[in-house]
């Protein structure tokens, strides 16, 4: 009889110091394994807790060796957050309890933990809302910067002369002109060419 290679089980018990497991296959056999490595990525440490379902790759010498892989996404481990464009790593042994996520729909960074967050590290590092989307030029915050407002999708330029002007006033675009794509000049670009270098008096 074949031995499966690849089994899911629940850990019965944790050596924390040296960072192994056992595993219990209740559903199939009933048997438990003796304390088995857990896989560990990057040299990244955060043990199963009991009662939690794992994959366990078994060696080719037999069901007696064999190395803890971690935990599955399944009903009973469901993620804390998903979607597309989502990272999220726990740190805690709860969800909600502490956490590092990244969302690429707001683009964010957030942290939490059980005594401060969620907070984003724009938050952090004291910047206000805007200024992810703004580059400052001047000795003084507000001297003159390029900022873009995804709340109105445009583009602002401000200097000392100039002041803050937008780069649909400085296109000289209607409202109505700037949800529209530009479209090519009539006869441009490669047809104009030989026309302004082919005549001429000699021609």
């Amino acid at each position: 009889m074949t031995e499966r290679l690849i089994r899911i089980g629940k850990v019965s018990t944790v050596d924390y110091e040296a960072g192994m497991v056992s595993v219990t296959y209740s559903v199939t056999d009933g048997n438990t394994t003796d304390k088995f490595p857990v896989f560990a990525m990057a040299d990244e440490y955060k043990m199963p807790a009991v009662g939690q379902d794992v994959l366990v790759l078994h060696l080719p010498t037999g069901q007696a060796a064999g190395v803890v892989l971690g935990k599955m996404w399944n009903k009973g481990n469901a993620p804390r957050k998903s979607g597309e464009n989502v990272y999220s790593q726990e740190f805690g042994a709860e969800p909600e309890e502490s956490y590092m996520e990244y969302d690429g729909a707001d683009g964010d960074l957030k942290f939490k933990d059980k005594n401060a967050g969620p907070v984003t590290l724009t938050q952090l590092l004291g910047l206000a809302e805007t200024d992810k989307h703004r580059r400052e030029f001047g000795d003084e915050p507000g001297e003159a910067y390029i900022e873009y407002r995804p709340e109105e999708g445009r583009l602002y330029f401000k200097d000392k002369r100039a002041g803050l002007v937008s780069l649909s006033a400085i296109l000289g675009l209607s409202p109505e002109d700037e949800l529209k794509d530009p479209e090519p000049e009539p006869g441009g670009g490669q047809g104009e060419e030989p026309a302004q270098t082919g005549g001429g008096e000699n021609g």
